[in-house]
């Protein structure tokens, strides 16, 4: 458990409300799940302000973030521990499918139900829609492009740089452009071409899972999913599984929008 280590390391750093959280963390992880920040703060004998600088000093942006890769690394140990549920392929898809139901389930505390109502409503309304996508992103670009052909509502999606700069001089007010980038490091002319839309009217969204990516100024709405690889050491999960179920929830509400 790597963050559980890094916890330990961390002690000597510590202010000593932080440290008395750390501690109690460490002697049972499962108590950092219990509720809000606030409950939290009340069985580690703290308060929210020092689990929010003993977050940070692990280097999460807040809590939140702190409190869902610590259950990560729960669910992982246990994973790894638990032989109640078989073994070979059997354990190994019980152990997976708790990982990614997971994180898909946080998805309601990553992403509000305005924004996925903002998101469905733009792409209803929109005159023209464009969907941009690069390498991996590029297969949710496209699955995404594909169940809205399927819902009638006419779109183009693509992952050539060319294209999308061609998009950008073209497209105009009324017109939506979704563009998904997880980290940021798709397309390095990005921040350019949205900054042309929006200077041109275009409703740009989007949707990414690096909450420090400079590119969410230059959106007209910004969604940010939980980071399933980025939280994972071994970098081993695949981030598109947790897009491919948000894709599936803004296409659910589409379809409440339409006639």
């Amino acid at each position: 458990m790597g963050l559980i280590e890094d916890m330990r390391q961390a002690l000597p750093t510590l202010t000593k409300t932080e440290r008395r959280a750390a501690e109690a963390i460490l002697a049972d992880p499962a108590v950092v799940l219990n509720g809000s920040i606030t409950k939290v703060a009340e069985l580690t004998g703290t308060s929210n302000s020092a689990l929010i600088r003993l977050s940070q000093k692990l280097g999460f942006n807040g809590f939140s973030e702190f409190r869902f890769s610590m259950n990560r690394a729960r669910i992982a140990h246990e994973g790894a521990e638990d032989t109640s549920t078989g073994s070979g392929i059997e354990a190994d898809v019980v152990q997976l499918a708790s990982v990614y139901m997971d994180y898909i389930r946080s998805i309601p505390r990553y992403v509000t139900d305005e924004q996925v109502e903002c998101l469905a409503q733009a792409i209803v309304k929109a005159k023209r829609l464009s969907i941009w996508g690069v390498n991996r992103t590029a297969e949710s670009a496209l699955q995404l492009s594909h169940r809205l052909t399927r819902l009638g509502i006419y779109n183009k999606w693509t992952d050539d740089a060319i294209v999308m700069t061609d998009d950008a001089e073209i497209l105009g007010s009324g017109d939506v452009c979704i563009v998904l980038t997880l980290s940021g490091r798709g397309n390095p002319g990005y921040g350019a071409l949205m900054e042309t839309m929006r200077s041109r009217g275009v409703d740009v969204h989007l949707i990414t899972m690096n909450k420090n990516l400079a590119l969410g100024e230059k959106a007209s709405s910004c969604y940010y999913l939980p980071w399933v690889s980025h939280d994972n050491s071994m970098n081993f999960f695949e981030d598109q599984i947790v897009t491919m179920m948000f894709i599936e929830l803004v296409l659910l509400h589409v379809s409440r929008f339409l006639p």
